[in-house]
């Protein structure tokens, strides 16, 4: 049974969760916002020390977009653009704390870049915010594909682990030199203390779906890839992750008191 319980950037299903008991048959889906919201505001668990990683999944892709009439046509001329006009770009991303905030938040702490952000309450908003010249640019998941195949939208970059096949000559951040990788990543989790026998017997068959030519196509539909990690692996990613996106929030002062 398939339980959705939206809300709190997945904070509610995590919470939720928890408590249940550790037999395999309750588990969770974590987004990597789940990794990111305890140091947005307070929450009843560490994801670090009150889960069991049993496999990771998928990965959404986030790209920089701006009007196919903009003047840039690619991304190291919006940088040294930014770098030169302090406080001229404008830049749309679906909410603070997000991955899309925090990647390009980064990438100006990083370069020197003085930029402002435009919150909005989804990617529909986001694009409709950068097609009515709003904003300059606009940073997140993939809502623009459409719109650069019909050539309103031009892409940039990205800031996933990896190039979407979808449009295959658009290098990613770190390709470009940047060493800055955002993934947007869903994981399976459970409660803590799932007997290893039992996390074995369910990685085995989420690895047999992943590796389903149909569920695939799934993936591509909605414009992700696959990011497979083992529960070694996984658990590895999201210390990673929360040391990583931690370090920044306290930097931009976004941490909950």
């Amino acid at each position: 049974m398939v339980l959705n319980k939206p809300g709190g950037g997945t904070a509610l299903s995590l919470v939720s969760v928890k408590n249940e008991k550790p037999d395999g048959y309750t588990l969770v889906t974590l987004s990597s916002s789940g990794t990111i919201i305890p140091y947005m505001r307070k929450v009843p668990y560490d994801v670090n020390q009150d889960f069991t990683p049993i496999m990771g999944f998928a990965e959404n892709i986030g790209g920089v977009v701006v009007r196919s009439d903009s003047h840039w046509k690619s991304f190291k001329e919006l940088i040294d653009y930014a770098k030169a006009n302090p406080g001229k770009i404008k830049y749309a991303t679906t909410g603070v704390g997000t991955n899309h905030h925090l990647a390009m938040e980064r990438l100006a702490l990083q370069e020197g870049i003085q930029w402002v952000h435009i919150p909005f309450k989804g990617g529909y908003d986001v694009i409709m915010a950068i097609l009515g010249g709003h904003v300059e640019v606009a940073a997140t998941s993939p809502d623009w594909v459409p719109h650069v195949q019909a050539g309103r939208l031009r892409l940039l970059s990205l800031y996933s682990s990896t190039r979407l096949p979808k449009f295959p000559d658009t290098p990613t951040w770190v390709e470009l030199g940047f060493k800055i990788s955002a993934k947007i990543t869903t994981s399976i989790i459970g409660p803590k203390g799932i007997p290893a026998p039992i996390v074995d017997k369910l990685h085995g068959a989420f690895k047999k779906g992943l590796d389903d030519p149909n569920f695939r196509k799934t993936l591509d539909h909605y414009e992700m890839v696959t990011y497979y990690r083992d529960p070694e692996g996984l658990a590895k990613d999201i210390q990673e992750y929360t040391d990583q996106w931690g370090k920044l929030i306290l930097q931009l002062g976004l941490k909950a008191e």
